[in-house]
């Protein structure tokens, strides 16, 4: 690769005028990379490359990991690589736990009650009934196009995975259950006993940290009851 000086500038201002110790003549438009690389901008740099090689802007990249896509999936729809993708999901990832610890400090309203206790604690209660295994429990959030958030709960129970969501509202500070487990987990419903092991309903979107990676048991036929005489 020959080495090159800069030499001048094009009489419109758009373009460096470089020349090769042959003095060969070259031309280096003056665009946003240019000024970005001189500055020493590394991050604007990286949005750059994004923005080249693919149809996302970063805040495309960031608005999909809000709703629950992982960085691998929109790595693979933009065609770009994975740790370019990784490189604006920090902030993203950060709101949403952040949303979900708000969501666990808002008190649920069960029936007949005006206020009842924070999901969080309401749910740990239902959990130690159950023998939940403690270090499996994990929640999560992403945000919908309504602008409600869904708060996704995960955990085992001797060794079998289950997941409970619900939708919370930010303004209005309300907690609803989505699904029958959330329900039975914040006292809507009588049962306290664990459930039977099932196939998790975990959505595509969900994330769950890469080193714990939530089991997806097969479906199995439920066993049938002896007849009775």
């Amino acid at each position: 690769m020959p080495e090159l000086r800069v030499v001048a500038v094009s009489n419109d201002g758009t373009r460096l005028v470089l020349k090769a110790a042959d003095s060969t003549e070259y031309t280096l438009p003056i665009d946003e990379r240019l000024r970005a690389a001189v500055r020493g901008d590394r991050p604007r740099l990286g949005q750059i490359e994004i923005e080249v090689e693919s149809h996302l802007r970063p805040r495309d990249i960031q608005a999909r990991i809000r709703a629950g896509a992982t960085a691998e999936e929109v790595a693979q729809m933009a065609g770009i690589p994975v740790d370019r993708v990784r490189r604006f999901e920090g902030p993203v990832l950060a709101e949403r736990a952040f949303m979900a610890e708000r969501a666990r400090k808002t008190p649920v309203r069960r029936p007949g009650e005006n206020s009842g206790p924070p999901l969080g604690e309401a749910v740990q209660e239902r959990l130690l009934l159950r023998g939940a295994e403690k270090d499996t429990v994990q929640w999560d959030s992403w945000r919908r196009d309504d602008g409600t958030w869904e708060v996704l709960l995960v955990y085992r129970v001797a060794g079998e995975p289950h997941s409970a969501i619900w939708t919370y509202d930010p303004p209005r500070r309300l907690v609803q259950a989505v699904d029958d487990e959330a329900r039975s987990l914040i006292g809507e419903s009588d049962d306290l006993a664990a459930p039977e092991p099932s196939f998790p309903f975990v959505p595509r979107i969900a994330r769950l940290p890469r080193d714990r990676p939530l089991d997806r048991p097969a479906d199995r036929e439920r066993p049938s009851l002896p007849a009775q005489a």
